[in-house]
């Protein structure tokens, strides 16, 4: 989700006001008081709400809608699995998300590539008819023509981040093998083009810069390049990998404070609006240290494998380690309501224990918080 400073959100009111979404305006003041803030957040999750004997219903909801993918990049998971790949049905997606009951806000993506699920366009349709605050990802390495580029600009998701992997032919390519560079900036500056003549708002355009020891230096370049299509910018979040795995680990690469400050004189050069994320070699930005599993919010946010399997969050996910998190799967939203998985002991159990500072075992591989209290930490093994 778009962090965003504030004359973004309030940008973004103005668009909705504008589109006529006054349902995703209620949503606007659910979601973001549990996401802008984390010591806000967690002390509303953690100790507020569990005090007045209220064990609050994720408002979020991550939906995997495929695992097929027909790229091989060399820092991804998926790159490395044995899992075979498949596609969540429509029908699928429409029982979990009709089973939720009506997700104030949803993130499409995975371990995969969008489209290459026929239905994925008809699943953001979906959800945005209930009025749902909808976030997708992808990279637009694939669209058919520009009429499906202009049929997503229709749907009008609110958020569409764009994840890339460097901003040079060379760096793009060599990460993301199989892509086209060159058409991906293509197929960017089309979208950009077709929403401007067809007067949209949405979808708000935000970026997903993955840095890799490849495209590192070349991220100022990427926000000049941003500053040439002249539309509005939700974010760019900038995340080194998240985790590091032995196939993927001269990949991954350290930010220190003068490369963080450097980048953000970029951006703000150019006024675009940039989140520094946590990764697998430095904690999250302005924090010295991980916070306690205690301040934990991400859980409010669970994520649903394409096989319907239900895990915290999407976390652990780009550790490959995806036969553990299915064995340590919470249930399965295709079997029955999430809302009964959610109230399980099992669930409840977790919550728990991240309110009691402690790390439960389903959240073994997380990347964001100390594991206090963990037994037989798998990452230690």
């Amino acid at each position: 989700m778009p962090t965003m400073p504030l004359s973004h959100k309030l940008k973004l009111f103005s668009n909705y006001i504008y589109a006529g979404r006054f349902r995703e305006i209620y949503n606007m003041f659910w979601v973001y008081p549990l996401w802008w803030n984390r010591k806000w957040a967690a002390f509303i999750l953690n100790k507020f709400l569990p005090k007045l004997g209220i064990d609050l219903f994720p408002p979020f909801l991550e939906i995997e809608p495929t695992t097929i993918c027909p790229f091989r990049c060399i820092c991804c998971e998926h790159t490395y699995w044995e899992e075979s790949a498949k596609n969540m049905t429509f029908q699928q997606f429409k029982k979990i998300f009709d089973d939720f009951g009506r997700p104030k806000w949803i993130g499409l993506t995975g371990i995969g590539y969008s489209y290459a699920n026929k239905d994925y366009h008809k699943m953001i349709a979906y959800a945005k008819s209930r009025g749902t605050i909808v976030e997708v990802f992808d990279h637009f390495a694939k669209f058919k023509d520009d009429d499906q580029i202009r049929e997503l600009i229709e749907i009008g998701p609110d958020f569409q981040f764009i994840s890339t992997y460097g901003a040079s032919k060379k760096s793009f390519e060599t990460v993301c093998v199989g892509s086209s560079y060159d058409t991906v900036i293509e197929n960017i500056r089309k979208f950009v083009e077709l929403k401007k003549k067809m007067n949209k708002r949405f979808p708000i355009l935000s970026f997903h810069y993955i840095v890799t020891s490849e495209s590192k230096d070349e991220l100022k370049g990427f926000f000049k390049f941003l500053h040439s299509l002249d539309t509005e910018i939700a974010e760019v979040l900038v995340t080194p990998m998240l985790h590091s795995f032995k196939e993927a680990e001269k990949y991954c690469v350290d930010l220190d404070k003068e490369y963080i400050e450097n980048i953000k004189k970029t951006a703000r050069r150019y006024k675009i609006p940039i989140t520094i994320n946590m990764c697998a070699k430095k904690e999250s930005e302005g924090l010295h240290k991980k916070p306690d599993i205690g301040s934990c919010k991400e859980y409010i946010m669970p994520f649903i494998f394409v096989n319907g399997n239900v895990t915290p969050c999407c976390g652990q996910n780009e550790v490959n380690q995806r036969e553990w998190q299915h064995k340590t799967s919470l249930g399965n939203a295709l079997e029955k309501p999430f809302r009964e998985i959610w109230y399980s002991p099992r669930y409840k159990n977790l919550r728990k224990m991240i309110r009691k500072n402690k790390c439960p075992p389903g959240c073994a591989f997380c990347p964001a918080y100390e594991k206090i209290g963990l037994k037989n930490d798998p990452e230690k093994k």
